[in-house]
This record gives C-alpha cells, structure tokens and sequence, in this order.
C-alpha cells in the first residue's frame, strides 16, 4: 500500500526508466520570445559587404553614363545626317528647275507630320508663276524606285505638274517617263495634295 501512495516507480514496469526532466530554465524561453521578428531574421552587414555594394553602383553609374552619351551622340548624328541630306535636296530641286529652264528660289524644308515623311519631302519655293512647294516623293517604277519632283500650288485649288525625276540621265528619266505616265505619275498627282495639306496641318497643329 505504501508502494502505491508514496513511490510513484511503482507503476512502471521493471525495465522502463522515467523520462528526464526538463531542466532549463523559463528565463532561456522567455528572452526567446522576447525577440522582435525583425531581429530573428536580421543579417548582419560587414564593411566588406558594404564595400562590395559601392563598387557594384558605381559600375552601375558608369554604365549608365556611357549609356545616355551614346543614346546622345546617336540623336546628334541622325540630326545632322537629316540636316544633310535635305540640304542635298534642296541642291538637287533647283539644278532640276535650272534643267528645265526655270530659276526658283528653294527654301527650308516644310515640316511635315506625315506616313509619308519618310519617302517625301517639300520645299517652299519663289519664282514659279504661282506660290508653289516642291514636292519630292520616292516612287515605284518599272525601273525599280526613283525620286519624283512635283510642284503643287500654295492656294485652294492645290494643282499638282509633274516637273521630273531626280538624278537620272535625260535618256533613262524619259524612259522612265514613258513607262509611268499614265500609271504611277498620274497616281500621286493625285495623292500630293492630301498628303501636303495633312502633313503641314498636323505639324502645325503641334506647334
């Protein structure tokens, strides 16, 4: 009976050992506890670290820098190369109207905000009978793609000549003449108009 009361062992069967027991201390679970979750999962930064992460921005900056300058010096060669070739143009129309005995006077290049800007240009031009532009449009011929000059009048009326193309011999321009006259030629007689009024409209406009 005494077993039974004061010696809990006596329940257990002769072979079996009773469990340890915990011996930590509350303290050691309550500073545990005690931590901030920012604090359980901070990593500690060591000057090597920090070193490391300046060089990685200032590769980072140079890189940039380089960069923008190429983005930059890429804009300026594409203006000047642009500012180039319209004065070429302008060159170009008036050795055409000194060709057909005509002399004008070719002005700056009309901005124009147009599908078309990149296969057209105009020039305002003086001396014709009538306030005019200078209309050069890349067209497609028998002979493959050539760049005709066409005047278009400076009034309500917009009346479209087809004056000649561009650098070509007399021979294969009048070649090209007779292949296209009632074709293409006469196709962007009719189209100029439009495409100069919508043109100079829009860029006016943003302006």
């Amino acid at each position: 009976m005494s077993d039974l009361l004061g010696n809990p062992d006596s329940f257990l069967q002769p072979d079996t050992q009773r469990p340890a027991e915990d011996l930590s201390s509350p303290e050691e679970f309550s500073s545990a506890e005690d931590l901030s979750p920012a604090e359980l999962g901070s990593v500690e930064v060591t000057n090597a670290d920090l070193e490391r992460y300046k060089k990685q921005l200032a590769k980072f900056g140079i890189f940039s820098l380089i960069l923008v300058a190429c983005m930059a010096f890429l804009i300026l060669f594409t203006l000047m190369g642009r500012n180039s070739w319209q004065q070429g143009l302008r060159g170009q129309v008036q050795e055409c109207f000194a060709f057909h005995g005509k002399k004008v006077s070719v002005h700056e290049a009309d901005k124009m905000h147009s599908v078309f800007s990149v296969s057209a240009a105009s020039f305002k031009v003086d001396g014709l009978e009538k306030d005019s532009h200078a209309v050069i449009i890349r067209i497609t011929t028998l002979y493959g793609p050539v760049a005709a000059l066409y005047t278009c009048t400076d009034d309500e009326f917009h009346e479209v000549q087809f004056v000649d193309f561009l650098k070509l011999s007399p021979k294969v321009s009048q070649a090209v003449k007779n292949s296209s006259v009632n074709s293409q030629i006469a196709y962007w007689e009719k189209a100029i108009p439009k495409i100069i009024q919508t043109g100079l409209a829009e860029a006016k406009d943003e302006n």
